[in-house]
């Protein structure tokens, strides 16, 4: 608690520290309307740290090594996620341009074949089939 207590004292400044005789300064009604979560007590607020933390945070190290673990995973995560956006997207351009040059190169052997005319007499086309009987 102690660790707590002087980081609100020299953080927040003359304004919120306490008197000697250890009472806390009046708080505008305005402030207190506005922020009601704000005129919680130091304590209050490291037991709910602690809870959202789950781990005890009585000294400044602790705090700095909680506050180091949030911080280092997140950028390492993001990076590793940009690094596997950019992969998959030249994988996915790579197979776009094979496709398209498949599809352009097919196109093209069918446009080079030659025409081929075929006549059928027509006597066999008029002619009507017959089925055994």
């Amino acid at each position: 608690m102690d660790a707590l207590k002087l980081f609100y004292e020299t953080k927040l400044g003359p304004a919120r520290r306490t008197t000697p005789d250890r009472t806390e300064p009046a708080v505008p009604a305005v402030a207190a309307a506005r922020a009601p979560d704000a005129l919680d007590a130091p304590e209050a607020l490291l037991r709910h740290i602690e809870q959202h933390a789950g781990q005890p945070l009585r000294s400044r190290a602790a705090i700095d090594a909680y506050l180091a673990t949030l911080t280092a995973p997140r950028g390492e995560a993001r990076q590793g996620e940009r690094s596997l956006l950019r992969e998959s997207m030249l994988v996915l351009f790579l197979v776009v341009a094979v496709l398209q040059y498949y599809y352009i190169d097919v196109s093209l052997q069918i446009a080079a074949l030659r025409n081929v005319t075929v006549f059928v007499p027509v006597e066999q086309a008029q002619k009507p089939r017959t089925t055994p009987s």
